[in-house]
């Protein structure tokens, strides 16, 4: 029982690792073992951010380039994991981007990139990797949706995104379901804000952070350590028995409203 969020001979992919979320979750997977490949289109940064997680956890980690929007692009990192390392057995989609417009004049290519980054790119992911765990029987996917995927804001400007995470829920059920009599587990993070580089803007305003926590139970925005033991847990074998559920990661926020 000691060692069921070890991860030790393990293959991980982390798409969107450059920064932020993915780096964290990145991080923590190599942290409890696993050999980790972390990839985004920023091939300089994302090569950087795999020597620093190789630097401080010990865990063989490498940088690779993606473009989540391209089918070939995407296929393509596959093969180079399987080139690599031999294997996948976790694959984490933590790609996504928020564009904020007024839904009365929300520019159409806005919307497209929300969509093809956050929910093609998830949906390719999946293909690319889950050939691999299919052939196998076994995998973990773990999909990262947002709160904003059930709930909506009390500013606007969100249409865009939540629709975008709500498709990211609803992939993650099917595939829960079409791939279970692979014994693939197909799980999604819903995170309230994270405390990174990103959440600057609002954890630098203290009357936006107030108004941002008001309705959370605990009061608090997540940190990375919540985020990083939530993606060990569901990557591990103590998640084995769990699949096809969006766990929202949100002190509460979505228990009261």
């Amino acid at each position: 029982m000691s060692d069921m969020f070890r991860l030790d001979g393990k293959v991980a992919v982390v798409i969107g690792g450059a920064g932020g979320i993915g780096e964290i979750m990145a991080k923590g997977l190599a942290a409890q073992g696993a050999k980790v490949a972390v990839a985004s289109r920023n091939l300089q940064k994302i090569t950087d951010i795999a020597k620093i997680i190789q630097t401080e956890t010990k865990s063989e980690t490498v940088g690779l380039s993606v473009d989540v929007t391209d089918k070939a692009s995407v296929d393509a990192l596959a093969e180079e994991v399987l080139k690599k390392f031999g294997t996948v057995d976790i694959l984490v989609n933590s790609q996504g981007i928020n564009t904020k417009k007024p839904a009365d004049n929300f520019p159409l290519a806005d919307w497209d990139a929300l969509f093809n980054v956050n929910v093609r790119g998830t949906m390719l992911a999946c293909s690319a990797f889950g050939k691999t765990m299919i052939g196998k029987k076994s995998g973990k996917i773990i999909n990262v949706s947002s709160v904003r995927g059930l709930r909506a804001t009390l500013w606007g400007g969100n249409e865009g995104y939540s629709a975008s995470k709500g498709a990211v829920d609803m992939m993650t059920r099917a595939l829960a379901s079409e791939w279970a009599p692979h014994n693939i587990n197909v799980n999604a993070i819903a995170p309230l804000l994270i405390r990174t580089p990103l959440a600057a803007p609002t954890l630098n305003d203290p009357e936006k952070l107030r108004t941002y926590v008001a309705n959370v139970p605990f009061k608090r925005i997540g940190e990375p350590q919540d985020l990083a033991g939530l993606c060990i847990f569901l990557a591990s074998p103590a998640s084995d028995f769990i699949t096809g559920q969006i766990i929202y990661l949100d002190g509460g926020l979505t228990a009261v409203g």
